[in-house]
């Protein structure tokens, strides 16, 4: 009898430890079955999540790199994958005053008076030097952009008017405009000769060499010089002055940094570049609400000049005889003043 519960109480032992360890075993092969699963998700998607085993959370993981087809995806801000970054203007997309301002510049110069040849009593050739760096000429600097992104800058308005062909630009080696110069040519001096560097690509890393010019600096034009011609009108019985041509003045220096000569870059026929003047504003330091063209500017007289030259028959500038500055000053105002006193002898009081 005692043998019997003996052999019970161990086929009960045998058999519970023969369920537990079947359950154990199923549990791992439940395990072992589903990680290739898992696997098999991963190798197919390669976009699926990962768990991060420290922190237990899903990362996703980063993009694959792209094929390697000869050309590589463009970083630059305008998209352009090869040459020249290009600063489009930027239009201004709210009301930038109290009121919004008109952005039709369809203004039209007025015509001039009609001279007769027969009616030119007296005619006086000159030329003058504008300095922008004096208080009167100030605006000549307002280097800032309006609603339509267009730059206000003297210089940049003349530049852009002869790279839209609005105007004509002409050789300097005379004044009296018979050679077309090309923009192409006004840049090339602006900015020097195309030199061959060596550059290394920031996406490739490719050592290649590439072409490059200096970049244009409007603020070293500081003057300007302007033909003009004064002549009295017999038939209107007045003075008056017609300027025929504009060219900026460029800065030659010595080795040691001084100054060896200021020569024009380029000569504009001043009537043919009124209809552009006339679409351009000009900053009052005195009332931002009254505004003024730039023709206006200079059909009003509103800038400081002095003469350099006068028509003289060995054709030679006030410098060329007078070595001191401010006697070439005086001089430059008594031909001023020749000029104005010529009409005030015409009357009788």
């Amino acid at each position: 009898m005692r043998s019997t519960m003996i052999n019970r109480i161990a086929w009960c032992v045998l058999l519970t430890a023969l369920i537990s360890t079947g359950a154990d075993a199923q549990r791992r092969g439940g395990a072992t079955r589903r990680k290739p699963a898992a696997d098999a998700t991963q190798q197919t998607d390669p976009n699926a999540g990962v768990t991060n085993p420290a922190t237990g959370n899903t990362v996703a993981p980063p993009p694959a790199a792209p094929a390697t087809t000869g050309t590589q995806p463009s970083l630059r801000p305008d998209g352009i994958s090869a040459g020249p970054m290009v600063d489009t203007p930027r239009t201004s997309k709210r009301v930038d005053g109290v009121t919004a301002k008109s952005l039709i510049r369809d203004r039209t110069p007025l015509t001039y008076d009609y001279i007769r040849e027969d009616d030119k009593f007296w005619e006086k050739r000159v030329w003058q030097i504008i300095d922008i760096r004096e208080k009167m000429n100030l605006p000549f600097q307002y280097n800032v952009e309006d609603e339509n992104g267009t730059n206000q800058l003297f210089i940049n308005i003349l530049l852009n008017a002869i790279k839209n062909k609005e105007v004509e630009a002409f050789n300097p080696i005379d004044d009296r405009f018979t050679t077309v110069m090309p923009y192409e040519e006004i840049m090339g001096k602006l900015q020097g000769e195309v030199k061959q560097v060596r550059s290394i690509d920031p996406v490739t890393g490719e050592e290649k060499m590439v072409e490059t010019r200096d970049d244009f600096n409007p603020e070293t034009i500081k003057q300007f010089k302007i033909k003009e011609v004064w002549v009295i009108d017999k038939e209107a019985s007045a003075l008056k002055v017609r300027i025929l041509g504009i060219a900026p003045m460029v800065a030659r220096m010595n080795e040691d940094g001084s100054l060896r000569a200021s020569i024009p870059l380029f000569w504009v026929y001043y009537p043919d570049l009124r209809p552009v003047l006339a679409k351009f504003d000009v900053y009052n330091q005195n009332n931002d609400a009254a505004s003024m063209s730039w023709e206006d500017v200079f059909e009003m007289r509103f800038f400081s000049s002095y003469i350099i030259k006068e028509n003289n028959n060995y054709n030679r500038e006030i410098k060329d005889y007078i070595k001191d500055g401010v006697m070439r000053l005086m001089e430059g105002q008594a031909i001023h003043d020749k000029i104005f006193n010529k009409e005030q002898d015409l009357w009788q009081y």
